[in-house]
């Protein structure tokens, strides 16, 4: 009983581990940062649409197996390193951009179909340099449609422009542009550098003007406050040396009643002159006290004149000092200005000239090249297309001349064409190159001379082998070459009993004492040699067996 529950239990445990195995195996994990693409069953899209596979975006699915297959798609961003050379804007000048981008696949429908069809199974760097190409392609488009100055002065709009011209080829391959950023614009010419200088030279010359005219207004108001300074000044001393005289008179007025005073009362009794004397030396020192106070006002008044036209003259200095100080800043801008303005023109044609010896050494050649290559294959075809047409006409008029000659025209046309069906029936028998023939023969024959023998047999295969491919061209092609010429059809006769061609035994030029003239065999070493004309040359070497004397 405990054997058969073990056995249950680790057939239970067994069972569990092989659940596990297969269910890992089937049941798929998707990630935040990817979609898992399920190819092999069917969904029906939003727009009614049918595709053959299902997606998972996060969380887990299970797989039919045999029916379904897995495959991942990243969805993580793809930093784009963008750089463009020699992108021409608007204005023929061009441009060298540097850019960074950031790309990942569009998991929204239907625009993720786009990425299933052309990256499913690609690997990163596939979709790293497909996005890549396609935004420089799309830089150098919205670089054409710019001048320079707003391509540097305003990089986000030429940002937002590149983005709303990509967004839409992006789409198409099912990718989504995240973030766009230009950092730099350059180019080899200078021709933003020169931009920057006038507009350096523009600031530097109004700040200087600006200072001029404020450092100006500030010693002009400090002129006019130390003048403010100095006529109160000139008042307030003015009112204290007058308070002074008046305080001063007074004292001596009353000195001066208390002395009369005193004296009229101790010299009661003196007489009148001394009173008149009394009051005339009174009369005397205040007439002399108020000389004293009009000298000193008046000279109060003179000081005070003397300080105002000090100040008037230090006003007016401050005033002609502002003036020269803005005339020499005035002077010293419109010097920088027309320096940055003469650079700018001296910039702007160092550019003409580099674009037309760019025209004059590129553009010029090439179109020039163009040119003599469209002339030199115009002249090249001229001859072809001529002799053309001239074949042409010659067979329209071979036709209708073979047409209107009825059936002379076909003996006609055999005659041309007859040096050519020679020269074929030549050909089938001139490669034949025989380097050796032995021919082993008794001598004997029916006329004496050897025709019957194996040589005369070999010799006579060439005039068989020509009238044979004449028959065979008759039974292919239904025409008699040789009746075209005779007029009538004969029949070619093949008489192998009368050789055409003989040989001849000489005997050997040194007299022989005993010849058997019936040697029981007799040799023929028969060299076949082909030579530039066509021509053969036999050459028959004759061995015959001597027997010693």
């Amino acid at each position: 009983m405990l054997s058969f529950i073990g056995t249950i239990i680790v057939i239970g445990v067994i069972a569990v581990f092989i659940i596990t195995i297969v269910v890992s195996q089937f049941l798929l994990i998707c990630h935040p940062n990817e979609v898992i693409v399920l190819s092999g069953s069917s969904r029906k899209l939003k727009d009614g649409s049918i595709v053959g596979y299902r997606i998972i975006r996060g969380g887990r699915a299970l797989r039919i197996p045999m029916v379904e297959k897995a495959a991942r798609m990243s969805l993580e961003t793809i930093p784009l390193e963008l750089k463009v050379d020699n992108a021409y804007s608007k204005g023929g000048i061009p441009l060298k951009v540097e850019a960074i981008a950031n790309v990942k696949v569009d998991s929204s429908e239907p625009t993720f179909g786009n990425a299933v069809e052309r990256f499913l199974d690609k690997p990163q760097s596939e979709v790293h340099r497909i996005a890549k190409d396609t935004l420089e392609g799309n830089l150098r488009g919205v670089l054409a449609t710019l001048t320079p100055e707003e391509v540097n002065e305003d990089r986000l709009k030429f940002a937002e422009s590149l983005i709303s011209e990509a967004d839409n080829d992006l789409r198409q391959l099912g990718l989504h542009l995240d973030t766009l950023k230009i950092q730099n614009v350059s180019d080899a010419a200078g021709y933003l550098d020169s931009i920057g200088r006038k507009k350096t030279a523009e600031v530097i010359s109004h700040a200087r003007k600006a200072e001029a005219e404020k450092r100006a207004e500030a010693e002009e108001a400090e002129a006019e406050a130390r003048q403010r300074a100095e006529v109160a000044k000139a008042r307030s001393e003015q009112e204290v040396q007058a308070a002074q005289i008046d305080v001063e008179r007074l004292i001596q007025i009353q000195q001066a009643d208390a002395v009369a005073q005193a004296k009229e009362a101790d010299a009661a009794s003196h007489s009148r002159a001394e009173v008149a004397k009394a009051e005339a030396a009174q009369e005397i020192q205040t007439a002399q006290i108020n000389t004293d106070r009009e000298v000193k006002v008046r000279k109060a008044l003179a000081g005070q004149k003397i300080e105002v036209e000090n100040n008037n003259l230090r006003v007016k200095k401050a005033e002609l000092d502002k003036i020269a100080v803005v005339k020499e800043e005035e002077a010293s801008v419109a010097r920088e200005k027309a320096k940055a303005e003469y650079e700018q023109a001296m910039e702007h044609e160092r550019i003409v000239l580099q674009q037309k010896r760019l025209t004059a050494d590129v553009i010029e050649p090439a179109r020039a090249n163009k040119e003599a290559m469209e002339l030199e294959a115009k002249g090249q075809a001229a001859p072809i297309l001529e002799t053309g047409k001239a074949n042409l006409e010659v067979l329209n008029e071979m036709i209708a001349t073979y047409k209107s000659a009825d059936g002379e025209g076909v003996k006609v046309f055999m005659l041309n064409m007859l040096p050519e069906i020679i020269s074929q029936i030549v050909n089938t028998v001139g490669e034949v190159k025989v380097d050796k023939l032995s021919v082993i023969d008794a001598g004997g024959g029916s006329n004496g001379n050897g025709n019957g023998s194996g040589l005369g047999k070999a010799v006579n295969q060439m005039p068989v082998a020509v009238l044979s491919f004449i028959e065979q061209i008759e039974n292919a092609t239904g025409v008699n070459i040789l009746s075209q010429f005779t007029g009538s059809t004969k029949e070619v006769q093949k008489d192998e009993s009368k050789p055409k061609y003989t040989i001849t035994h000489k005997p050997p030029s040194r007299p022989a004492k005993k010849v058997v003239t019936n040697p029981p065999e007799t040799e023929f070493e028969d060299h076949v040699h082909s030579q530039p004309d066509d021509k053969e040359s036999i050459q028959h070497d004759t061995k015959q067996t001597e027997s010693p004397e």
